[in-house]
């Protein structure tokens, strides 16, 4: 119940928000390309206040009526240049003529005279203009400003022009302090969405990259008004994703809260059960020692303990009543049957109940406990008896007693006080040991359903693999072309089918294995065969994966002779093994796969130097489906049957799996099982 109202809290949760949980994120990559846009308009503005500063001063203002190299070793200098991030500088006269024009080479640290395209820009760069030049050198930031007196004062005299790339360098400096990252794309780039120049220009788009990236774009307008560049940054759905390991971090504290208040409940539980116990045995033993039959237990609640003590007082005060007025009446009326005896079963006193379950013993007429008990459960019950006394407990005996036809099932809660007095007060437990038969009855039949519920998904995993394999095998003929020629997105598409196509077959086939052996049907070819070989068949298997992340796999086989075996179980075993090793090991790890024989048994080892496993979750780690760190695992995949199968497996031969882990340190997975062949049931 506990583990159904968890999976239920965390599902209706996700239901409810993942929505708002997206929108956020959405809402996080406009609010990143709104300030990607604000950045490059405040570049703009930055370079306007430093072309405007440098067109109204007299100095400057003098050197476009009388241009003089003294002016240019003075005001237009590397540093100028550094310390505005400039990339060139341009005097204009009134005419558009060039009057000084100098670009910095930042990579040799020198200025050089404008060239090329870097001067087309001139034809229209003699009026107050800001804004984006496309040029074959790249995107180009300027700002004109007209040319005039520090006090605002007479006409213009020309326009100083200042430009600056728009380069990785620049954008790296517009996004060091807010921490987002700016690329820029040409306008005619396929990675941009559709429509994008459709709206009007300034405006920022959002679109879905993945599932776990959005981007934003900035289109950007040059001084002509066509399409120059467009700005993009990604945005991670950090939000969804903190939300999700939230969810499973609120699921596994939920469950590790409801485990320690299990816990903690059934300790309390038991200690207020043994605390009763004890009271009820201290007040019944002062009573007795005391005989006092005044005195009454105090043992409060709602349970069979409290009950007993209900019974006890119930017996004292009968016993009160027997010893004052002898009212049998109300001794007969009780439900249970209250025996006064001695130490060696002779019975002083006894009610003979007159309803319930124990009407049968009033018809009985016994004076010892040997006349209505089998011989050897009297003396059992003697033995009992005495235990009892010299213990000073409450005990508790339970036995069978025939009654006609049938078997009776009576429980005997004994007391014993004063020297040589024993109360016994039974109780026919028929009716409670008939619960527990069915108890087991539904056991066995809650095992058999579970049987069938193997069979049938055997049943239906072998089902959905015919028309999957279909859908692959059709799927490869699409791809190779052998009915006409595809295009780039239709290949794309027909080799994503393909690929997932065969992803579910692998994650059917571990179902159905699993299942196979669950249900029972599972069976062994055993074979003779080199372990060498075969261990290299799986090596050239999965070299080429082990490549691809960078890793060193290594082989190191230290066995000659033939084992008996099932190859084919065998090689799935290795490369369960070995598949895992390399999907946990990153880039730069290494792989290594041993074996050797020791006395009667094979053992292959696969170690890897990968992220390792936890000392909680190395016994977990062969239950179904069971994954120790689920964002690694869905990173890299898997149902986490891989593991299952191998034990399964190694254990129908009639070895053994071993694991030797460290967090941070890797892992080392060896498998040991017999070379004589043997095939052993797995319940």
């Amino acid at each position: 119940m506990l583990v159904f109202m968890i999976f239920a809290i965390t599902g209706v949760s996700q239901l409810i928000v993942m929505d708002n949980y997206i929108e956020l994120d959405e809402q996080q990559a406009l609010k990143d390309a709104t300030w990607m846009r604000g950045l490059i308009k405040s570049d703009m503005d930055s370079l306007e206040m430093v072309s405007l500063g440098y067109a109204t001063g007299d100095d400057h203002y003098e050197y476009v009526v009388s241009p003089d190299e003294e002016y240019v070793l003075s005001h237009l200098t590397k540093d100028v240049f550094r310390i505005n991030r400039l990339d060139l500088i341009v005097y204009l006269d009134l005419s558009g003529e060039v009057v000084h024009g100098s670009f910095y080479d930042e990579m040799n640290d020198k200025q050089k005279p404008l060239s090329g395209s870097l001067l087309e820009f001139s034809s229209f760069s003699n009026c107050s203009r800001s804004g984006f030049i496309n040029l074959p050198e790249g995107l180009l930031l300027i700002s004109s400003s007209p040319i005039v007196k520090s006090s605002g004062d007479g006409p213009a005299r020309g326009t100083v022009v200042m430009g600056r790339f728009l380069d990785s360098d620049e954008m790296n400096y517009l996004s060091e302090d807010s921490g987002i990252a700016i690329e820029l794309l040409p306008a005619d780039d396929p990675q941009l969405p559709a429509g994008i120049w459709n709206e009007g220009p300034s405006e920022v788009f959002i679109e879905t990259v993945d599932e776990d990236v959005l981007a934003g774009y900035y289109p950007i307008i040059d001084v002509f008004g066509d399409p120059a560049m467009v700005a993009r940054t990604t945005t991670p759905r950090s939000i969804t994703d903190q939300w999700l390991d939230s969810l499973y971090y609120y699921a596994l504290s939920l469950l590790f809260v409801g485990l320690v208040f299990a816990f903690l409940l059934i300790l309390f539980l038991d200690d207020i059960v043994l605390k009763r116990i004890s009271k009820l045995c201290v007040d019944v033993k002062s009573i007795g020692q005391e005989n006092d039959l005044f005195s009454r237990l105090d043992l409060e609640g709602d349970d069979e303990l409290s009950r007993l003590s209900d019974s006890i007082n119930s017996m004292l005060g009968k016993l009160e009543d027997m010893h004052k007025a002898e009212n049998h009446a109300v001794m007969k009326a009780m439900p249970v049957m209250v025996v006064h005896m001695k130490l060696d079963g002779t019975i002083i006193h006894r009610n003979d109940p007159q309803n319930g379950d124990l009407l049968f013993l009033s018809s009985m007429d016994f004076n010892n406990i040997y006349d209505i008990l089998p011989e050897d459960t009297a003396k059992l019950m003697r033995m009992k008896i005495q235990d009892i006394a010299t213990s000073k407990e409450v005990g508790v005996v339970e036995y069978n007693l025939p009654v006609g036809d049938r078997m009776v099932n009576l429980e005997s809660r004994i007391l014993v006080f004063g020297e040589d007095d024993v109360l016994a007060i039974i109780t026919d437990n028929s009716h409670r040991k008939a619960a527990e038969s069915a108890l087991i009855q539904s056991k066995l039949e809650a095992e058999a359903s579970s049987r069938t519920k193997s069979e049938f998904i055997a049943n239906m995993s072998h089902e959905l693999r015919t028309p999957l394999n279909s859908i692959i095998g059709f799927s490869n003929i699409i791809y190779n072309e052998s009915h006409g020629s595809l295009n780039e997105s239709q290949k794309k598409y027909i080799s994503t089918v393909i690929r997932n196509g065969k992803h579910l077959s692998n994650i059917i086939n571990d179902i159905l294995s699993v299942s196979k052996i669950e249900a029972g049907k599972m069976e062994l070819h055993v074979d003779e065969f080199f372990v060498s070989d075969t261990i290299n068949e799986v090596e050239a298997m999965m070299a080429p994966i082990a490549l691809e992340k960078g890793i060193d796999m290594s082989c190191n086989i230290d066995i000659v002779m033939p084992v008996k075996a099932d190859m084919i179980k065998f090689k799935q075993i290795v490369y369960n093994l070995v598949s895992n090793a390399i999907n946990f090991t990153d880039k730069g790890g290494t792989v290594t796969i041993g074996g050797n024989i020791s006395e009667d048994f094979v053992h292959i080892s696969v170690k890897d130097r990968g992220i390792g496993i936890s000392p909680e979750n190395q016994d977990k780690l062969f239950n179904p489906f069971f994954q120790a760190d689920s964002s690694i695992s869905r990173k890299v995949g898997g149902t986490g049957l891989g593991l299952v199968i191998v034990k399964k497996f190694t254990e129908m031969h009639g070895g053994y799996v071993q694991v030797e882990s460290k967090e941070g340190e890797g892992s080392t997975f060896t498998v040991s099982f017999p070379f004589n062949g043997d095939v052993v049931d797995i319940p």
